[in-house]
């Protein structure tokens, strides 16, 4: 349906995201498989879409963020990456509302996961000494908190 639709689902977006985030954690593989396939293909159709709203998106990402589930944080990393990729996306607008979250993926047990948040806050990094108009308080607060 998502493959014929395309654009017609963004409406339904954080319905179909919290649903993969379920298939995600299934212990089934071909559930796993079918999940990444649809996770594919949603992205795909975020990235061509003008009309994807990050700012409805964010409450679910601050929710899921919290999860230790290793396939959700997976997922969640992708995500932020694949956002931020987008040129129409400005994710570092977005930073504080889901950094803390990649911070405690760096304790990870799991090694993708580690390195996956390591190379996001990596380019998360260069894109802040960059940037001309970020507002610098929030995001030092959440290094506060982390450095404690």
């Amino acid at each position: 349906i998502a493959k014929v639709a395309r654009g017609s689902i963004l409406r339904y977006f954080n319905q179909i995201f919290d649903g993969l985030t379920k298939l995600f954690a299934d212990v089934d593989v071909d559930v796993k498989n079918g999940a990444n396939l649809l996770d594919r293909l949603v992205k795909d159709i975020v990235t061509e879409s003008e009309t994807f709203h990050v700012e409805h998106f964010l409450p679910l990402l601050q929710t899921y963020i919290r999860r230790t589930n290793p396939y959700i944080r997976q997922l969640l990393v992708g995500w932020i990456t694949v956002l931020d990729s987008v040129p129409d996306i400005s994710m570092i607008d977005y930073l504080p509302d889901f950094l803390d979250g990649l911070f405690n993926m760096l304790s990870d047990s799991n090694r993708e996961i580690r390195q996956a948040a390591d190379s996001a806050l990596s380019d998360f990094l260069k894109e802040v000494r960059h940037s001309t108009v970020l507002e610098f308080g929030p995001l030092v607060s959440i290094l506060v908190n982390q450095c404690m």
